[in-house]
């Protein structure tokens, strides 16, 4: 046995053992960072679904329209919303400055310990 036939496979051994943890962990982070996944959850289950059921070209279609999103973040924005909060929330982009001084104003409330659910 040369050192060359060794080496390549250990790292083929190793390879084959660290590619499903790899792979596991970058899905399940991606589904976790999103605000609301639920969008792309379903579209996931229609692309299984439709695999299940051999409907190719349903399968096709919901698997494209997952590659689309997933390659422009700003659709995965536009459905899954925004993760900013506070001042710098896209939200408050469409609100007049009197709705947003009262938002500020509730904001400051609660962080006094103030109830303001009702408000």
């Amino acid at each position: 046995m040369s050192p060359m036939v060794f080496y390549t496979s250990i790292t083929l051994i190793v390879g084959t053992m660290m590619r499903p943890i790899l792979i596991y962990g970058t899905w399940k982070g991606w589904i976790y960072e999103i605000t609301e996944p639920m969008a792309i959850i379903k579209l996931i289950e229609k692309c299984y679904l439709a695999r299940h059921e051999e409907n190719l070209v349903e399968e096709e279609e919901a698997y494209r329209m997952l590659q689309e999103i997933v390659r422009s973040p700003e659709l995965l924005k536009a459905i899954c919303g925004s993760s900013l909060k506070g001042i710098t929330s896209p939200e408050l982009d469409k609100m007049s400055p009197e709705d947003i001084d009262k938002l500020d104003r509730l904001r400051k409330l609660e962080a006094k310990g103030f109830d303001v659910e009702q408000l």
